[in-house]
């Protein structure tokens, strides 16, 4: 008697999500893991966007939002991001009309922090979810520190510098910390709020003898460093603040000051100074660590296995794929033929361990006007890597 063969039919989507998990956790390369979600409906609701096995992906560089064409001049369209891919070479483009009349202000755990009419509010350009902030003249105004006249208090004067989340703001307990300036020099402030907050509690006022020159966050603490030389420690749950006992060596007429987090596990900073020159690149860069045992900031030419990604206002390390590990990028300006009206973006890379600096190939072709803002590195959700 002969047999027939029966072909049986996969039900794929109809595989448990516990399974589909585990398949999930056994995939080593962010592609695979964007394809694997891609099947179906049923296992892209199984597995989450952002996999906790796998390191993070590499950041985008958020490009000035006025550019010029190489050939023709386009007219200036405010609504439209533009984000260069250093690790896949493409340019990503978003109309997202909710930023036109906004100046962005930082990036954070990939949201914008935007500023418009003395409102902040945090922005997903590609979800294009938006969570508000209070105004600046909330009551009570901002809260600050030290003893203060809320007369000569000007909020309309009011700017955000630069400001940074502690955490992704889906996490309970998320902090926006922003540094402000006023019309006055030395009223330089430093203030954060919780999701959810009505107004804005100030941390410091500045002055002219101890300005701030960059700060970062890690969970619930906001390390400064400024013109004293001195990096302080500020509690966002009792208040509190203590500085480190040893200064760091800087020159104000030549170096740019960066903190940045840096061991994951106990959060204590990163302290990065560089030295320019001409077209914003960077002519030296030096590493310092804080030293417990030597009660000192010490300098460092091994970060592990993070990478740094540099710009004139921020600093973020993340740890990538291997490959990249022990690594510091930063974009430069090329003004091309030598015209000083345009530039065009250059990203560097530099082997921290040597100092090897190199240009990245490709870089973005595009031309933008000299009184552009800095770009910005800003890290993506991987649900839109595909």
């Amino acid at each position: 008697m002969r047999m027939r063969k029966v072909r049986l039919e996969r039900d794929w989507a109809g595989l448990p999500p516990e399974l589909v998990t585990i398949i999930g956790e056994k995939v080593t390369t962010h592609k695979g893991y964007v394809h694997l979600r891609l099947v179906c409906k049923a296992w892209g609701r199984a597995l989450p966007p952002n996999p906790r096995h796998l390191p993070p992906q590499g950041p985008w560089l958020l490009l000035p939002q006025i550019f010029v064409n190489y050939y023709e001049e386009r007219d200036v369209d405010y609504s439209e991001l533009s984000f260069y891919d250093p690790f896949r070479f493409k340019t990503h483009r978003f109309q997202r009309p909710y930023i036109s009349d906004k100046d962005i202000c930082g990036s954070s755990f990939g949201w914008l922090v935007l500023e418009h009419d003395h409102r902040v509010s945090l922005f997903n350009p590609l979800t294009q979810c938006v969570i508000d902030l209070p105004h600046f003249d909330a009551t009570p105004t901002i809260l600050i520190s030290d003893p203060i006249d809320q007369e000569e208090h000007d909020t309309d004067m009011l700017c955000v510098l630069k400001a940074v989340l502690s955490c992704n703001p889906s996490e309970d307990g998320c902090f926006v910390v922003a540094s402000f300036q006023s019309s006055s020099p030395s009223n330089w402030e430093l203030g954060f709020c919780r999701i959810g907050d009505t107004h804005w509690t100030g941390l410091k006022t500045w002055d002219v003898r101890r300005e701030l020159l960059d700060f970062t966050c890690h969970k619930n603490l906001v390390y400064t460093a400024d013109t004293k030389r001195e990096v302080s420690v500020y509690d966002l749950e009792d208040l509190s603040v203590w500085t480190f006992p040893s200064k760091f060596n800087y020159n104000k007429k030549f170096h740019k000051i960066n903190l940045v987090e840096g061991d994951l596990e106990s959060g204590e900073p990163l302290l990065i100074r560089t030295r320019l020159y001409s077209d914003f690149e960077l002519n030296t860069i030096f590493m310092y660590k804080w030293f417990e045992d030597r009660q000192a900031w010490c300098q460092v030419r091994n970060i592990g296995k993070g990478t740094l990604f540099l710009n004139w206002r921020h600093c973020i390390n993340l740890q990538l794929e291997e490959g990249h590990e022990n690594q510091l990028y930063y974009d430069a300006r090329d003004y091309h033929n030598f015209s000083p009206d345009y530039f065009r973006v250059r990203i560097r890379w530099v082997k921290l361990e040597c100092r090897a600096d190199s240009l990245l190939h490709p870089n973005p072709m595009e031309e933008f006007p000299s009184q552009s803002e800095f770009p910005i590195w800003f890290t993506p959700s991987l649900i839109y890597l595909s």
